[in-house]
């Protein structure tokens, strides 16, 4: 297990069975599960699981992935998952202020005894794999069963850990494969929040007020703003800012216009509340960002 803490408040936890010399270490087909508490934006690199499903729960904030090539936005209350040999990575190979929990496990239709299960149970479990979404939403009632597996691992001071660790797996897995669908207003407000990725990545440069917004959908500005960052781990001027950021990174990766012009076309009246506001989202300056861009390329 590995904890870390820096300066400005991120927080890792990680269980890597490669570490493990405990009880845990029996439980093969778990071979990771870890924990994020991103304060800033962190890099997150393409990488590929060749023998095992990786599956990643947004407990707060927003995320763009890309796999295969396909872009796909997460914000709270999302699952993705990729399969074996995807290759994937966050957008721009930067993940946003966030709070992640994510699992990989070995892929059940290439190895017997998965998780104790025997051949037809462990046979269901593929198929529900197979056809499970590229993204859901699933009750935030998943971290606690998360939380469960990891007090489990960082104990492992009982004779039965190893069977509860595969149970408390088995159990995470079944939230997010059997899911059932969450209320329709959640599907309101993160349809709703679609649309207004979309505005604003069509016309980053447009201001709204809560209040334009709460109207928008019917709402009273104080309901809004909770139900908004209740659905997606913000509020909605940082959600807004980060959408805002995304556009940005894209201007100064693709383009050669000057910083101030990329500032004025996203909306902002001087280039250095633009830095700033970049800075903190991205966690580099955009001088910075558009240079390590052009090395990458």
């Amino acid at each position: 297990m590995y904890t870390m803490t820096d300066a400005i408040k991120s927080e890792r936890w990680v269980y890597l069975i490669d570490w493990e010399e405990g009880p845990a270490a029996h439980v093969k087909d778990l071979i990771l599960l870890g924990y994020d508490h991103f304060s800033r934006a962190m890099p997150l690199t393409n990488h590929v699981h060749e023998d095992a499903y990786e599956f990643v729960y947004m407990e707060q904030g927003t995320a763009v992935w890309e796999v295969n090539g396909q872009f796909h936005p997460t914000s709270a209350q999302h699952i993705i998952y990729t399969r074996p040999g995807e290759r994937h990575r966050a957008s721009f190979d930067y993940i946003g202020p966030c709070r992640i929990w994510w699992i990989i496990v070995r892929d059940p239709l290439q190895h017997g005894h998965w998780f104790g299960l025997d051949d037809a149970e462990r046979q269901v479990f593929a198929q529900w794999i197979h056809r499970c979404p590229r993204i859901q939403l699933v009750s935030k009632e998943i971290v606690d069963y998360f939380k469960r597996v990891q007090q489990l691992i960082n104990q492992q001071d009982t004779e039965l850990v190893e069977f509860q660790i595969r149970h408390g797996v088995l159990e995470i897995l079944q939230r997010i494969l059997h899911n059932t669908p969450l209320k329709a207003q959640s599907h309101d407000m993160h349809a709703y929040t679609l649309e207004l990725k979309t505005r604003l990545e069509q016309n980053p440069s447009e201001r709204y007020t809560i209040g334009q917004l709460a109207s928008e959908i019917g709402l009273s500005e104080s309901h809004f703003y909770r139900i908004f960052r209740e659905m997606n781990g913000q509020s909605p001027t940082a959600f807004m800012d980060r959408i805002r950021m995304d556009c940005a990174c894209r201007m100064l990766e693709e383009s050669k216009v000057s910083i101030t012009d990329v500032a004025m076309e996203l909306g902002f009246k001087t280039s250095q509340h633009f830095a700033t506001v970049f800075k903190k989202l991205i966690g580099v300056t955009p001088k910075a960002w558009r240079t390590h861009s052009k090395v990458c390329n």
